[in-house]
């Protein structure tokens, strides 16, 4: 099976080592099921949602790497429109509401937040997710929302809380 990459240059066989590979495991195999069950939940008030736990270095960001790649965005050049069945954003260092809008807009490939006012990204978002056929929001690195305040805290948790239940798509959080 890797005899092929045993005949390589020295340089080659390196650069295949160091290379990112999907390792199948029980645990990822059952995470990607779940979070391909909540992809296909159909929209209602209080939607399921998924924190996937563990370790540093477990294998977490690498599940969530994996679904998206699996449920990449498509543009239809009839219509102009992009559709994003899937947002990944990565957890700001700081749980500070206009942070959060800024990330979440960049996973959208939209224009970042410049001098708008936090309401008017908060908008911005919503509008966009809906018009991209948003199905599932994921949030990695969730547990960097502990940098913050209590205060911070609560105002992050409502931010996220209130995404999910407006747009009425399964939160996936994803940290240690």
């Amino acid at each position: 099976m890797y005899q092929q990459y045993a005949d390589m240059g020295i340089e080659e066989r390196v650069a295949w080592i160091r290379a990112d590979r999907w390792l199948e495991t029980a645990d990822a195999r059952a995470a990607l099921a779940r979070l391909e069950d909540l992809l296909s939940y159909p929209p209602r008030d209080r939607m399921p949602c998924l924190l996937l736990y563990g370790d540093t270095g477990m294998g977490k960001t690498k599940i969530v790497r994996k679904f998206l790649r699996d449920h990449q965005p498509t543009f239809d050049r009839g219509t102009g429109v992009t559709t994003m069945p899937v947002v990944a954003m990565q957890m700001p260092a700081e749980p500070v509401e206009r942070d959060v809008y800024g990330e979440l807009l960049n996973a959208m490939s939209a224009p970042g937040p410049g001098g708008d006012a936090t309401f008017r990204l908060k908008n911005t978002c919503r509008t966009l997710m809906r018009k991209m056929g948003v199905r599932m929001l994921i949030i990695d690195e969730i547990h960097a929302m502990l940098t913050g305040t209590y205060r911070q805290q609560r105002v992050f948790l409502n931010v996220i809380r209130f995404l999910a239940n407006d747009l009425k798509v399964p939160l996936i959080c994803a940290g240690t």
